[in-house]
């Protein structure tokens, strides 16, 4: 008698369970599909602090969630282009995000998703210091950030400038 009592009961779970998937299955069918919120940053005051148009702005930088890429570049050579990406990466989370302080993967990624190689990634942005942007953190830290000083703050200004002229 004890086995088929444990047996109904278990029968009843499965029927309540089929139940349940059921109206899961049928919420997910009739449910809107979700649109992410896209953040634009604030392109308004970027735009605002350097004098340009919010389009200008858009053709440098792309804006996704809570993550800046740098689509446009500029530049000479290897070093002249992470440095360069690197300040400009710096300005765009400042005034895009209001993030002072940016990780190192974070211009790594930047400088990668650009097509330019990485071997000297960590020379080129420590010549940029102390005179443009500090370093908080330990070298070679993942947790390591770096934040312009009002001197990298120009450097970037001119660099977008030119930029969007091109």
């Amino acid at each position: 008698m004890k086995i088929e009592e444990k047996f109904n009961q278990i029968k009843d779970e499965l029927e309540d369970l089929k139940k349940r998937v059921s109206e899961l299955e049928n919420l997910t069918r009739t449910k809107e599909p979700e649109v992410l919120q896209k953040s634009d940053g604030d392109v308004q005051k970027l735009a605002k602090k350097i004098n340009l148009s919010e389009e200008k702005i858009r053709e440098i930088f792309d804006f996704e969630n809570d993550t800046l890429t740098l689509v446009k570049i500029i530049g000479g050579n290897i070093k002249e282009k992470i440095q360069n990406i690197s300040l400009l990466v710096l300005f765009g989370y400042k005034y895009g995000f209001n993030k002072t302080d940016v990780l190192s993967q974070e211009i790594r990624r930047n400088v990668a998703e650009n097509g330019i190689p990485l071997e000297n990634f960590a020379t080129c942005l420590n010549e940029l210091a102390p005179s443009l942007i500090r370093r908080k953190g330990e070298p070679k830290s993942p947790k390591t950030s770096y934040r312009l000083i009002p001197s990298g703050e120009f450097k970037a200004k001119e660099l977008i400038k030119t930029l969007s002229t091109k």
